[in-house]
């Protein structure tokens, strides 16, 4: 299968434009409300196809481990020349995770859509606290012009991408999955991105709120 990457990945400048674009000037937003969810006790941080370092400059700040996970050389660059501990790696092809207080997955999910019991197995066994943010009202999936512009701009592995959750479709998958992974989720905020605490089973609520 051909795999074609968007030239949207190939610059963190373009990127951010890009990303400004689709989420109408609110896209460092979404990693606010990734921050304002993170416990005192969240030291230890696993960010999964991490795009940006936002979150990671928040946990040098703060004190705390981060780590992120990508696939694209450029996010990798750009993070380890900032100081921060960046693995070049395709997730699809990872066994086993380091441990971790808190995994966060922001606006990734969709492009495993075929391979969600890899993620949900990988993100489980490295985490008792996952923080998903996803996007559930998309430009992307709009039959015009702009879709189709933005649904090649986000392809990472082949070409235009049509999958995107919405919101009854993701629920849909958490409850899928809870009981095989025992987890239990609590849903944080819905805006463009739905932001969702995942917890497994018998572990206190963190609150970061």
């Amino acid at each position: 299968m051909k795999k074609t990457v968007s030239w949207v990945y190939k610059s963190i400048w373009i990127y951010r434009l890009i990303m400004s674009f689709l989420y109408l000037g609110r896209y460092r937003q979404r990693f606010q409300d990734i921050i304002a969810v993170m416990a005192p006790g969240d030291r230890r941080i696993i960010e999964l196809c991490f795009g940006d370092i936002y979150i990671a400059e928040y946990c040098k700040k703060s004190l705390r481990q981060w780590t992120g996970y990508d696939i694209n050389d450029v996010f990798i660059d750009f993070a380890l020349k900032r100081g921060h501990h960046a693995v070049h790696a395709d997730i699809l092809s990872l066994k086993k995770l380091p441990q971790a207080d808190a995994l966060i997955f922001a606006g990734s999910l969709y492009h495993f859509n075929e391979n969600l019991h890899h993620i949900w197995q990988l993100m489980t066994s490295c985490a008792t606290k996952i923080i998903l943010s996803e996007p559930i009202k998309n430009i992307t999936s709009a039959k015009n012009f702009i879709g189709k512009i933005g649904a090649r701009a986000t392809a990472v592995r082949n070409g235009a991408e049509a999958f995107r959750f919405e919101r009854d479709s993701l629920i849909e998958m958490l409850d899928y999955f809870q009981e095989t992974y025992n987890f239990t989720y609590e849903i944080v905020s819905e805006k463009k991105d739905i932001l969702i605490i995942i917890n497994e089973r018998n572990q206190h609520r963190h609150s970061g709120l």
